[in-house]
């Protein structure tokens, strides 16, 4: 069966396909800048954005095995503004799983509900590295590489007591593309990473991160 039939090339493709008409959707949607905001603002009844330590801080607020697609639970440890609207300390945001790189996770906030208002926001989830994402040792692209090396080292096992070195050779090479195949399918369809409730993380706006640092 060629690639282009296989049905979990496929349906990979497709999932992908959906993923860059959100993303292009998302870019295209009106967004409220975001910023952290002041305590004292919160106590005088104002919205101001902070001067320092702006990022916004948040906790993972649930244990989750996500995929590509998932939903989760975030609470905010800061109060932030969107546009004119004030969103507490202790809010609940929603972020999506957005992809996976190596071994991180990208997660994005497209919308905050506060005040039976939907507030379209574009906030991406950054760890203590600095860096986009959620580092996750664990995830599924170790499982990947570790599943190559298992189904491969079997393979030669089996194969070992052939009489002949050529027919050796030759079924170790068969084994191993079957095993990468067999990976790369099971890869594709439960491609995740395991979250941990109380990870820590940033809440960031690229445009205002992007204003930030043209700054410098």
């Amino acid at each position: 069966m060629g690639k282009a039939n296989d049905p979990d090339y496929k349906a990979e493709q497709a999932r992908e396909k959906a993923m860059a008409l959100a993303e292009n959707e998302l870019k295209n949607h009106k967004k409220l800048s975001v910023s952290k905001t002041l305590a004292s603002a919160v106590l005088f009844n104002t919205i101001s954005a902070g001067s320092e330590d702006s990022f916004i801080r948040a906790i993972v607020d649930q244990d989750i095995t996500g995929y590509a697609g998932s939903r989760l639970r975030i609470r905010l440890l800061d109060d932030m503004s969107a546009d004119k609207f004030l969103v507490k300390k202790g809010a609940y945001l929603y972020a999506q799983i957005t992809g996976f790189t190596g071994q991180r996770v990208m997660l994005s906030i497209s919308s905050v509900f506060q005040e039976n208002h939907i507030l379209p926001v574009r906030l991406d989830v950054y760890d203590h590295d600095g860096l986009p994402g959620l580092y996750v040792p664990a995830s599924a692209f170790r499982e990947f590489s570790k599943a190559l090396g298992s189904d491969a080292s079997q393979g030669m096992t089996i194969q070992q007591q052939a009489e002949n070195n050529n027919q050796l050779v030759m079924s170790m090479v068969q084994k191993m593309f079957q095993s990468t195949t067999t990976a790369i399918s099971k890869l594709i369809r439960s491609n995740k990473a395991k979250l941990k409730y109380n990870t820590q993380v940033y809440l960031i706006d690229p445009e205002e991160l992007k204003n930030t640092q043209s700054k410098y």
